[in-house]
């Protein structure tokens, strides 16, 4: 009997961790999608993002089964490490969650060096390549792209694009980096977590008077996610004003600089910082409010929006998503960040809905989730990166005809994360 093909994934974080991002949802939901029809594993750090302590139930270090994949929580990663997880799994895919990770960096060189046994080598950017992420420490990121493309590290690789708009970004860093060193891409939407089809939309949704609104912002809090802008534009507003924000501290300068913008707010507007939430909590913490609050500078997919829009939250947020057209179908705003005005004018009509008007954007949001749900092909596309990967594509096409898409819709163990 042939056996399941062997994917090794290196990411810096993983479950039980909250504190990472999408890229833990991503990967946790990839593997229970797919963990039967592939063997997973998972080479991660042994503690959550910016905590000192190790993971509750890690002794030492070694194979530990978690859902449908064996982790290997390390101490401290390194060349070594890395070079020996290799060997011992013999994968026939090392899947990089990552471009600018360390992680990924030693696993290019590893097989620069032709040290590795021989695997296929997906990279996932993981939303690195947006103009916004690049701009953040951009000389630093500038100088690793030229010298990590000029030498041949990403040769033969095969990226993923979970949208049209990465696949665009991720194909301008490949011209970038010089004809011959930057493999192909494959566009693979992310997996949406197990449950959301399971999220009662409209069953919790708050009363909405005309002049007051409940506003949520819920992320890491990282300069990335663009919390001041979201501080400004509700400080501008007329009205009754609740912003809620949910998510760990990820930079304590940059939530310093957001706790001073706080201060100076009128006293119309009321914010209390939650702290983290936990994944099986997101859909609940959605039911409390009328609108998501989310100006990012760029997400490759966003898991913290489409649950926003599966829980009937309506969302308030940039154009730097895969997600847009949400005024067309009524489902919120997806506006430039260089145009303040939009913004002002968006909270306001937030701010001015009355109950019957608030419902109908509510509906139009749970109404756009479910027709990106029937019309996305997560499953079909991620089989297609891994086939194509180990140059197999088509070998499977009746395997994915068969499981398509509609797999997650119950008893799926839940990813951890609070969304990217």
């Amino acid at each position: 009997m042939q056996l399941n093909p062997r994917i090794l994934a290196f990411a810096d974080w993983y479950l039980p961790g909250q504190n990472g991002g999408g890229a833990v949802t991503a990967i946790a939901n990839v593997i229970e999608l797919l963990g039967d029809e592939y063997g997973f594993y998972v080479y991660t750090r042994d503690r959550d993002s910016g905590e000192k302590r190790r993971y509750e139930g890690i002794r030492g270090e070694r194979w530990k089964r978690v859902g449908k994949a064996e982790v290997f929580y390390a101490s401290k990663p390194s060349l070594r490490s890395v070079r020996r997880r290799i060997r011992e799994v013999e994968p026939d895919i090392i899947y990089l969650n990552s471009f600018f990770s360390r992680l990924t960096v030693e696993t290019l060189l590893l097989r620069k060096l032709g040290v590795l046994p021989g695997a296929a080598i997906v990279v996932a950017p993981r939303g690195e390549f947006s103009p916004g992420a690049l701009g953040l420490k951009g000389f630093r990121k500038w100088i690793y792209r030229k010298v990590a493309f000029a030498g041949g590290l990403y040769r033969d690789v095969t990226w993923q694009a979970s949208s049209k708009l990465e696949e665009e970004q991720v194909r301008a860093m490949i011209a970038g980096g010089g004809a011959g060193n930057g493999g192909r891409v494959v566009l693979a939407p992310d997996v949406p977590s197990p449950g959301l089809w399971e999220v009662r939309a409209g069953a919790t949704r708050p009363k909405k008077r005309r002049g007051a609104v409940r506003l949520v912002f819920l992320s890491r809090i990282a300069r990335m996610k663009n919390l001041h802008f979201a501080l400004e534009m509700a400080g501008l507003a007329e009205g009754e004003i609740e912003l809620d924000i949910y998510g760990p501290v990820e930079d304590e300068g940059y939530w310093e600089e957001c706790r001073e913008r706080m201060r100076g707010l009128p006293s119309s507007v009321r914010v209390r910082y939650r702290g983290a939430v936990a994944q099986e909590e997101v859909a609940k913490v959605f039911g409390e409010y009328h609108f998501q609050l989310l100006p990012t500078l760029g997400e490759n997919f966003g898991y913290v929006i489409v649950e926003a829009l599966a829980a009937g939250c309506p969302v308030v947020m940039s154009d730097e998503t895969p997600w847009r057209g949400l005024r067309e179908k009524a489902a919120g705003w997806d506006l430039p960040l260089g145009e303040r005005e939009k913004w002002r004018e968006a909270i306001a009509e937030c701010v001015r809905m009355n109950e019957e008007e608030y419902r109908e954007i509510s509906r139009g949001a749970r109404r756009y989730f479910e027709e990106w749900m029937a019309e996305a092909s997560y499953r079909s596309g991620t089989v297609e990166l891994f086939e194509k990967a180990m140059g197999k594509e088509g070998m499977r096409e009746e395997a994915v005809v068969a499981g398509k898409d509609a797999t997650l819709k119950g008893g799926a163990t839940k990813a951890a994360g609070a969304g990217s």
